[in-house]
This record gives C-alpha cells, sequence and structure tokens, in this order.
C-alpha cells in the first residue's frame, strides 16, 4: 500500500480525534460520579447508530449535557465526507475512540498549562 493511499486514512483520524476530543474536555467530570471512560463510551456507541456524523456529534453532545464543541465546523464536514469510514470506526471500535478522545484532551490540558495555544 503506498503512503499516497495512508493519508487521507490518517487525517480522517486526527480530525476524528480532535472532535470527540474536543467533546470529552467540556464536559465537568467531577458531575458525572463515575467512570468518565465509561459514560462516554456508553454516549459515543449510542451516538455511533445516526446515520450522519454530523447527527452523531449531535447526540453525543446532548448525551454528555453539552450544546456545543470548540471544533471548526470544516473539520465535522471533513468527517461527514468520510461518512462510511467514521461511522464504521465508531461503530466497531468505540473504546479504542474513547481512549484516543481522553488522550487527546488530557494533552491539550497539559499544552495549555504550559502556555501553549494548541
Amino acid at each position: 500500500m503506498s503512503s499516497q493511499s495512508t493519508f487521507p486514512e490518517e487525517e480522517v483520524e486526527k480530525v476524528l480525534e480532535e472532535v470527540l476530543g474536543s467533546a470529552w474536555i467540556r464536559v465537568d467530570w467531577r458531575k458525572i460520579g463515575r467512570n468518565p471512560a465509561d459514560v462516554f463510551q456508553h454516549r459515543l456507541r449510542c451516538a455511533s447508530c445516526e446515520p450522519t456524523v454530523r447527527r452523531v456529534v449531535e447526540k453525543l453532545c446532548r448525551g454528555l449535557g453539552l450544546q456545543s464543541i470548540p471544533v471548526e465546523p470544516e473539520k465535522i464536514d471533513f468527517l461527514e465526507k468520510h461518512r462510511g469510514e467514521v461511522l464504521e470506526k465508531l461503530r466497531e471500535e468505540s473504546v479504542y475512540w474513547t481512549l484516543r478522545a481522553q488522550h487527546w484532551a488530557k494533552k491539550r490540558r497539559e499544552a495549555r498549562k504550559r502556555g501553549e495555544k494548541k
């Protein structure tokens, strides 16, 4: 397989991680009172049954008690162009994508503490 054919998948995964991580970082986990990864994974798995990426993001946010996430709409549009691949990943690998979201949020928080922009 050439590196050109893997580039779009890597880009899709990078953007997906950012979108999910942006949701993770907005949740006030102290109010949840249960294991954050379990809660997020359950909400993500339920949301992944939606027919579009836009609806997945909407349902995930509602399930987590969020009204919005700090993501450019173009990133969600990009994921929508790869809908089949994204929905398959979320439906079949929800635990993995929960861990990626959690990791992204942790890195983002650490970067903010050091005064970095992103």
